[in-house]
């Protein structure tokens, strides 16, 4: 089973080094986790570690041109989400992995056509476990709902789920257990919890094999 947390953020973007969240991760129960923003420059341990170039308020008519940048071994393509114009742009664009940052993206902004679409293209739909710890009263009520919404087009089109702390700190990271105790406030089929933490393994690796670092 292979177990990852979709995105951490390292030093400068966090106060985390590389090599503390392999080990921290490693702890948890964590097989692997990917990276945003730089390369690993050391030895993990035994975990895996992808890295992915994180790209945010990107121009649509930019996107091709972005995400057509030579990639690093094993590096994946994250895409801030925007309105449901933007993300079927962002899921029809070669070389697209994951659409990032679903709970800033407004009301309506992943409809039935963009599921189909992240569905047939393999491509990762990032629910990121921050805003449920850090919001409370209304502001996480919506992001319950919109993940709920997500959930429920997952359902039916089934296309990949990415769970992930988008931790920046060493307090921002969970278990896998309570990485699911948290998601389950909008869905609560383990069962799809679980595979959306192993989701990220097989969109990699529907180009690359992995390879430890």
């Amino acid at each position: 089973m292979h177990v990852f947390d979709g995105c951490v953020f390292p030093f400068p973007s966090g106060t985390v080094s590389i090599s503390r969240y392999a080990l921290e991760l490693k702890g948890l129960g964590f097989s692997g986790y990917v990276v945003a923003g730089i390369p690993p420059e050391s030895r993990a341990g035994d975990s895996r570690a992808w890295t992915a170039r994180y790209l945010t308020r990107v121009p649509a008519r930019l996107l091709a041109r972005e995400t057509g940048k030579n990639n690093q071994k094993n590096e994946l393509v994250y895409v801030q989400a925007g309105d449901a114009g933007y993300n079927r742009n962002v899921l029809t664009t070669p070389g697209v992995h994951v659409l990032t940052d679903m709970h800033t993206s407004p009301k309506d902004g992943f409809d039935r056509y963009c599921a189909q679409l992240a569905a047939e293209r393999m491509i990762g739909v990032n629910l990121s476990a921050r805003p449920l710890i850090e919001l409370r009263d209304i502001a996480r009520q919506k992001v319950i709902r919109r993940y709920e919404e997500i959930f429920t087009l997952q359902n039916r089109y089934e296309f990949p789920l990415v769970l992930s702390s988008h931790a920046t700190d060493i307090t921002h990271l969970k278990s896998p257990r309570e990485m699911i105790r948290l998601f389950s406030l909008a869905w609560k089929e383990e069962e799809i919890l679980w595979k959306s933490l192993e989701s990220i393994y097989r969109i990699k690796n529907r180009s690359v094999p992995v390879v430890e670092v």
